[in-house]
C-alpha cells in the first residue's frame, strides 16, 4: 500500500511541475508572437498554427470612414481632432547652451493625431543621429494670427533658429509676416505653390499631388475617367486633375455618406477607360470590389499616394486590384535609420507626413542636404520623384 501511494506522489510531482507549453502563431509579414496556453493545456504538446493571409471581402454596410488609417491627410475633418497631447512644454534634454542640436516643434492642437507621428519620428531621427539636442514642444493651439505669432515669439526667446512647424496653407499668409529670414521653418504639410510671397526663411515640405498625377498620366490610354470626393484634399485632387489631364468620359463625384456604388460604376463608358481615382482608401477599396462584381473593366487604373497603404491589401481581393497603378513619392532610406524611427514610433515607409518630417529634420541638423536621404530640398522646397507601384498579396511592388 506504500509503495502505491509513493508512486501516485511522485505522479503527482512530475505533472505539478511540468512546464507551461507555448503556442508559436505565425501572420503573414510578421515575427513569430508567443502566447501563453490556457491553464488547461499544460499537459499537452507544442502547437505550431499557422493563419494563412486572406484578404477580406468588402460590404458596404461593414465598412465606415474611420477606418482609414492616419497620417494619409485625407481630409480636412481628420485635421479638426481636438486632441493635444502636449500641452506648450519645453522638453530640455541637456543644457541647451552645450546643444549640438536646438530644434523647435510647433503645432495647432488641430492636428494632434499627425504631430504625435511626427514628433516621434524627430526623435527617433536624432536618436540615430545619436545628437545632444534641446527640443522645444509648442502646442499653440490654432492657426490664428496671434497663437502662431505667440510661438514664435517663445521660440525666438529661446534662440532656437531651427524649426519644423506642422501647419495647413491655411496658414502660410500669417506665416510670411511672422517669420523672419534668420529663422529656417520647415513646413511638412504645404508646398511652395501655396504662397504667394517669397520669404526665405520657409522651407516647403508637402508632397506635390500634381507630379504625381503627371507620372501617372504617362501611362494613361485616353478614354480617361475620373472620381473624386467632396473633401478638401478630393477637390484639391480634382483641381490638379483638371489642371494637368482636363478630358474626361466620365467625372463623378463620390458623396461622404454614399452607399450606392451600383449606379457609379454600373457606367459603360468606363469600360476599356483609364480610370483615375481620387478617393480615399475606402471608398477606392468598395469601388474596386464594385467594378469587378459588375463586370466593368477599365483598361488601366490609376491613384495617387493616398493609397499608398497596406490596409488596401486587406480590404480588397487580389483580382480587384490587377488592374491598378499606385503612385508614391516616398523614398527608401537606411535601414537602421527606419528601425529607430519605427522603434520611437514613426512610419517613414507608408505615412508620407513623417517622412516629410524626416527630410525636413535631417535637412536642418545637417544645414542642408545629406545623402543619408535620398529625397533634397531645393529652392527652399523638397523635390520628390514619384514612383509607381502595383500591389501584390503582401505589399506593393515597384513597376521598374
Amino acid at each position: 500500500m506504500k509503495q502505491i501511494l509513493a508512486l501516485f506522489v511522485v505522479v503527482f510531482v512530475f505533472f505539478g511541475c511540468t512546464q507551461k507549453q507555448v503556442v508559436e502563431l505565425k501572420l503573414p509579414g510578421k515575427n513569430k508572437i508567443e502566447k501563453k496556453v490556457p491553464q488547461k493545456a499544460v499537459e499537452e504538446d507544442t502547437v505550431t498554427v499557422v493563419e494563412e493571409f486572406v484578404p477580406i471581402e468588402i460590404k458596404e454596410d461593414k465598412i465606415k470612414e474611420e477606418t482609414i488609417p492616419s497620417g494619409t491627410m485625407n481630409d480636412t475633418e481628420e485635421m479638426n481632432s481636438s486632441e493635444s497631447f502636449v500641452e506648450n512644454k519645453i522638453d530640455i534634454q541637456i543644457d541647451k547652451t552645450k546643444a549640438k542640436m536646438q530644434l523647435a516643434f510647433i503645432y495647432p492642437s488641430s492636428v494632434s493625431k499627425y504631430a504625435r507621428s511626427s514628433l516621434n519620428t524627430i526623435s527617433g531621427y536624432l536618436s540615430y543621429q545619436k545628437a545632444d539636442y534641446n527640443l522645444l514642444v509648442i502646442d499653440c493651439e490654432n492657426e490664428s494670427y496671434d497663437k502662431i505669432s505667440s510661438a514664435f515669439s517663445k521660440v525666438q526667446q529661446e534662440g532656437i533658429t531651427n524649426v519644423v512647424a506642422l501647419f495647413t496653407p491655411n496658414a502660410i499668409s500669417t506665416l510670411n509676416k511672422v517669420v523672419s529670414s534668420d529663422l529656417k521653418v520647415y513646413l511638412p504639410l504645404i508646398e511652395k505653390k501655396d504662397s504667394l510671397e517669397s520669404n526665405d526663411g520657409l522651407i516647403f515640405g508637402s508632397i506635390s499631388y500634381d507630379e504625381q498625377l503627371k507620372k501617372l498620366s504617362y501611362y494613361s490610354a485616353g478614354n480617361n475617367a475620373m472620381f473624386y470626393q467632396d473633401t478638401y484634399l478630393g477637390l484639391k485632387l480634382k483641381r490638379s486633375y483638371d489642371s494637368i489631364i482636363g478630358d474626361a468620359v466620365v467625372r463623378k463625384e463620390i458623396g461622404k455618406n454614399e452607399r450606392n456604388f451600383k449606379s457609379i460604376v454600373n457606367d459603360y463608358r468606363l469600360r476599356n477607360s483609364s480610370l483615375f481615382l481620387n478617393t480615399d482608401l475606402v471608398k477606392t477599396s468598395l469601388i474596386l470590389s464594385q467594378l469587378r462584381a459588375y463586370d466593368v473593366f477599365p483598361r488601366i487604373i490609376f491613384s495617387t499616394q493616398l493609397n499608398y497603404d497596406p490596409m488596401l491589401m486587406v480590404l480588397t481581393q487580389d483580382k480587384d486590384r490587377e488592374k491598378l497603378v499606385i503612385a508614391n513619392s516616398i523614398d527608401n532610406v537606411d535601414t537602421k535609420l527606419k528601425d529607430e524611427i519605427t522603434t520611437f514610433g514613426g512610419n517613414i515607409t507608408y505615412e508620407w507626413v513623417d517622412y516629410s518630417t524626416l527630410v525636413g529634420v535631417n535637412y536642418l541638423f545637417n544645414n542642408g542636404n545629406s545623402s543619408l536621404i535620398p529625397t533634397q530640398v531645393a529652392n527652399n522646397e523638397v523635390i520628390y520623384t514619384p514612383r509607381l507601384f502595383k500591389s501584390t498579396e503582401v505589399g506593393f511592388l515597384e513597376i521598374k
